[in-house]
């Protein structure tokens, strides 16, 4: 049997003047955490215990929407006041939820996904970093030393000591992790004002007490713990309104001698631009002066060169076109833009 803890009982210190972090509303309609949940497959572990605060729950009904969002999929604990850090959170879910058997330990603002199966015994998930991975604030990560054959040394907080970093996510004998959580606090050389973290523990296990941890390589990491990670995940889910007369199809009108009926000239520049927006995720609406019966055409093409879009406005009047969006903390100013370009022109020129 295992359970699946998931500490969300953080602060969001570096999330200011907004809900809680693993609240926030992805592009996709998702929240964070269901993003994260889902990546791991969340159903398919025993039990699922996500900690949350008090305070979260009076503010921003964060137990009420948890159980909208998995309903009774998964279990919370309420705790009345902050830890000193993750590992006291992670040590206090598993003592009140009487928890005996193994657990999953998964940060709350990361997605995480495994190309295989998890193994049925203790590891840590790492990612093996070179000059091309897109890891930003690295000095803020905890790093993994281990051997030829995977078994892991030992994992140090914030200090740079290998290429491979811990992206959050551990499974672990529960009272293997409690034992060594009251050693720790219980020595001679623990201050309460210091941070624990879920990987001085498992180092306690590994260097103290030789107990065997594997390596296993992430298959994806996404990390969204830090504010301008966030915004960077935001920006590749915009959601683009084209027209479709003078920006993808060269400009023609309901009369004369090249019309609707009779003309269809793609400019490919701008269909190429269209093209990769679409296959990067970006949502696509599209909106013409053209009736329902004069765009069949179009749909069929962009269709074919596997554009995906949301939906088509037609029948618009052959006047200026105003978007209007509302922008808070969560979706800052500015949160709508506007470009005017040339008729027939190329797209790219404007969009960089």
């Amino acid at each position: 049997m295992t359970t699946l803890i998931v500490p969300a009982a953080g602060k969001s210190s570096r999330f200011p003047n907004m809900k809680i972090k693993w609240l926030l509303t992805h592009p996709t309609g998702d929240t964070m955490i269901q993003k994260v949940l889902d990546a791991l497959k969340y159903k398919e572990f025993d039990r699922v215990v996500i900690t949350i605060l008090r305070d979260h729950c009076e503010k921003y009904e964060a137990d009420t929407i948890l159980h909208q969002m998995f309903g009774d999929t998964i279990e919370t604990l309420i705790l009345e006041e902050p830890t000193n850090g993750p590992a006291e959170t992670v040590y206090k879910t598993i003592v009140e939820m009487n928890i005996k058997d193994d657990v999953v330990i998964k940060d709350s603002d990361a997605l995480v996904a495994f190309n295989n199966p998890m193994p049925e015994h203790n590891f840590i998930t790492g990612l093996t970093i070179n000059s091309q991975s897109p890891i930003t604030h690295i000095q803020s990560k905890s790093f993994i030393i281990k051997n030829d054959d995977d078994i892991i040394l030992d994992i140090i907080e914030k200090e740079i000591v290998s290429n491979i970093i811990c992206v959050g996510v551990w499974k672990v004998g529960s009272q293997q992790f409690t034992g060594a959580y009251e050693k720790i606090v219980n020595s001679s050389i623990f201050r309460s004002d210091r941070e624990i973290y879920v990987s001085h523990i498992i180092s306690h296990l590994i260097v103290q007490q030789n107990v065997v941890f594997e390596f296993i390589e992430a298959g994806e990491y996404i990390n969204w713990g830090a504010l301008p990670a966030w915004r960077r995940e935001l920006k590749k889910y915009n959601t683009y309104i084209f027209d479709i007369d003078g920006v993808l199809l060269k400009n023609c009108g309901k009369y004369g001698e090249k019309n609707w009926s009779n003309t269809f000239e793609p400019i490919e520049k701008n269909m190429q631009v269209l093209e990769e927006l679409s296959k990067n995720g970006n949502q696509i609406i599209f909106m013409t002066s053209r009736p329902d019966e004069h765009v069949d055409k179009f749909i069929s093409y962009i269709t074919s060169r596997g554009i995906k879009y949301k939906s088509i406005i037609t029948e618009c009047n052959h006047s200026k076109r105003v978007i209007i969006n509302d922008f808070a903390n969560t979706n800052p100013y500015p949160s709508c833009e506007a470009l005017s370009i040339k008729r027939n022109d190329s797209l790219g020129a404007y969009l960089k």
